[in-house]
């Protein structure tokens, strides 16, 4: 009778332990390599806000004033400073970033100098023409929580280069910061 060749118990579990732990360092290093993708898309998110910031600016009293808005909580103002950018009476941007995880807003905050430095109202509004109706300041801060939080070699870099801005908190937070120059 010849003999039957088969694998033992031993020799499977072995097999499958392996499967399994490489089958875990593959999908954390998934996750980790898509928060850093996302963590780059609200960078570049920023940057493009800056830049329609920027725009905004040249067309301020002087060009000496950024558009402000005032009322509401820094995810407040984010979202009207989106609408206000992106207004087609304005066209400062094209399209509204968004976060790139689908959570709303929430990670994105917008502080700007409308209680200090207040500039009276220098700034084109929204209505069609527009007029200088809109109120103006010296400074703004956009901010942007990171996924990978203080991991990030940039949190605390833009933090330092924001810093003294209003509003700003007191640590970087694990937060990618933007604000004029």
């Amino acid at each position: 009778m010849p003999k039957l060749r088969a694998f033992t118990l031993i020799e499977l579990l072995i097999t499958i332990s392996v499967i399994g732990i490489l089958s875990a360092v593959g999908t954390t290093t998934y996750n980790s390599a898509q928060q850093k993708g996302r963590d780059a898309q609200r960078k570049s998110d920023l940057t493009q806000i800056k830049k329609a910031m920027e725009l905004a600016k040249s067309d301020c009293r002087g060009g000496a004033y950024y558009p402000v808005q005032a009322g509401g909580d820094e995810y407040t103002q984010f979202v009207t400073l989106q609408g206000y950018l992106s207004n087609t009476n304005l066209k400062y941007m094209n399209s509204v970033p968004q976060d790139p995880k689908n959570t709303g807003t929430a990670r994105y905050g917008f502080f700007n100098d409308v209680g200090a430095n207040q500039a009276g109202n220098v700034c084109p509004n929204t209505s069609s023409p527009p007029t200088l109706t809109q109120t103006g300041g010296l400074n703004y801060m956009i901010r942007a929580l990171l996924e990978r939080g203080s991991a990030d070699p940039d949190s605390a870099s833009t933090f330092a280069k924001c810093a003294g801005k209003p509003g700003i908190p007191a640590s970087a937070g694990g937060y990618y910061y933007v604000c004029n120059d």
